[in-house]
Order: structure tokens, then sequence, then C-alpha cells
């Protein structure tokens, strides 16, 4: 596989790039094959290559940069502050690599295996479920374990390789892409709105009764004319679930900002009306989350779902 990779790095899609950069490339992959080998020589047997032609590539890279990468002798290696910061992209480089690799050897036979993943319920059911389905049709072989939690659960613990959450993310360890950005919109119902009087301004849904989702929100931005302005947010409801948040806005029991996966269908038929339409409000991010290596089949799920931008929806 590693050989395979320098010879990737030769031709796969690089025909019109410079030679320089195809030196580049080749000598990163090689440092990091001699780094995680802990030797010169360990990293030319991996490689199948001679320790000579593993310390030219080296040395053409130190060249290149300006700085030493490792300190070596017959009996001892070691990298220097340089070597070490450098090695992070020379793996990354290398692991993209391989994984490339395996992902185009899956394309060519029937991909099997399994993925794990998670999503919260309302909008797994919503906007995932779908795209799983449509997965499932072209991957039959691949298994799925999908987990449907409304709760951040930890992957490495639960042995789950891919998780949809919603933004902004806390910094972690993982690896987030974004899977979709849904507009939302603020919405009440007509029974409501008879019993409290619609707000005219931005500041007047301060006075508001709120759906309070999720439970530790207290505030929410709205702009309107260019101008953004924090509002209070506050009620007798408080839920932790999306779904319940929708059927409390339905009942009459008070404002909430939705997205439009759920806004649409009760805005059209008249059970939801739009508070204070000319307001804009953040729209819901949704990430497709994952540790920063993952099997062939999740990287082959990923892919599917990050592909399929506009994600179907379930009435």
């Amino acid at each position: 596989m590693l050989t395979y990779c320098l010879v990737w790095f030769d031709n796969q899609g690089m025909s019109n790039a410079p030679p320089q950069i195809l030196d580049e490339l080749r000598a990163m992959a090689v440092f990091a094959t001699v780094v995680r080998s802990g030797s010169f020589a360990a990293g030319a047997r991996a490689l199948g290559l001679t320790r000579a032609v593993v310390s030219h590539h080296v040395g053409a890279l130190e060249a290149r940069l300006g700085v030493p990468l490792a300190q070596r002798s017959t009996r001892s290696f070691s990298l220097t502050p340089a070597g070490e910061a450098f090695r992070v992209h020379c793996e990354r480089l290398l692991d993209e690599a391989q994984d490339g690799i395996r992902g185009m050897e899956l394309l060519r036979a029937e991909p099997r295996g399994e993925v794990r993943i998670t999503c919260s319920h309302h909008f797994g059911n919503k906007r995932i479920l779908p795209g799983l389905l449509a997965f499932r049709r072209r991957y039959p072989a691949i298994r799925l374990h999908v987990a449907m939690n409304d709760v951040n659960v930890d992957l490495v613990q639960h042995g789950i390789e891919l998780a949809v959450r919603a933004g902004p993310l806390a910094d972690s360890e993982l690896v987030a892409r974004r899977l979709v950005s849904e507009p939302t919109m603020l919405c009440a119902s007509p029974a409501y709105l008879r019993r409290h009087r619609a707000p005219a301004t931005v500041a007047e849904l301060a006075q508001q009764r709120w759906v309070v989702y999720p439970p530790k929100q207290r505030s929410m931005t709205v702009t309107h004319d260019g101008q953004a302005t924090e509002v209070a947010v506050q009620g007798d409801i408080v839920t932790d679930s999306a779904a319940s948040r929708l059927a409390f806005v339905l009942a009459g029991e008070g404002i909430a900002r939705l997205p439009a996966y759920d806004a649409a269908a009760p805005l059209a038929s008249g059970e939801l009306v739009r508070v204070l339409p000319e307001a804009q409000t953040a729209p819901l991010e949704i990430y497709l989350v994952h540790g920063k290596r993952i099997g062939p089949s999740a990287r082959l799920l990923r892919d599917f779902l990050l592909a399929g931008t506009d994600l179907p929806t379930v009435p």
C-alpha cells in the first residue's frame, strides 16, 4: 500500500501539476513513513526502497524547507522541533492518500462492512433517513447501525463512526463537515396570535411567550434592517425535543424559531403564521462529525451524504 501511494502521487490526477510539486508530495510521503517506522532503514523497508533513496528524499525536503527535520546517525533517529511540526502535515497527506486508494478499491468491488451513525430523532427522521435509504439502495452489502439520540454521545466510547450534530460545535479533536444550512423563521399558530397581540417590532418579541428549545436557550439574535438584536427568550414550555417544539407551537402554546423543514407544510396549510416575516434569524447549521480516521464504509457513507446537499424531506 505504501509503495502504491508513492505511485499514486505520481500518476493520479497530477498530470498538469508542476514537477516540483510531485517531488515534494512524494518526499512528504517518504518522510511520514520514516517517522512512523522509527528509522530510515525501517522506512526504506516499508517502502521497498533503498536507504540511500529515502535519505535523498528527506534531504531534498529539508533543502526545500530550509530547516533540518531529523537528527540521524547510524544508531539513533529523532525529530527536530521543525520535524515534529511538519510531520503532522505529512502524515495527514499519507493518510488521505491511503484512504483515497481504499475508497477506490471499494468502488471496484461491491462495498461491504458496517457503519454506526447517530443523529437526533427529529432531524434524523426528517432529513437523514431518506439519505440512508438511498445509500442502502446503492450499497446493499453495507450494514447500517443507526442510533437516534437527542443527546450528543461520546463517539469513541460508543464505537460510533459518524454523528450528525447541530452547530456551532465546541472545539474538539473531531472533524466536522457542514452537511446543510437550513433557513429558520419565527412562527406561531393563528390561535396563539388571537390570544396574544402579534409583535410589531423586534423589541416586542421579548414580551411574547416562547416554546423554549433547547432547554438552555435564554436569548436569540434577530436581525431587521441590517441591525442585529439579542432578544430574551422565555416561556412556560421548555423542551429538549424538536418534535415536541413543533407540536407545542402548532397547539398555540407560543412562538418558536423553526427550521424550514418543519415550518414549510404548516405555513402552506395555514396552521402556522410567520411572525415578523421581514426579520431574519440564524440558519440551523448541521454538521457531519467523525474522528480523524474512519473506515472505508464510513467514509463512503460520509461522502454520499455530503454529496446530497439538497437532502430530501420526509413530510
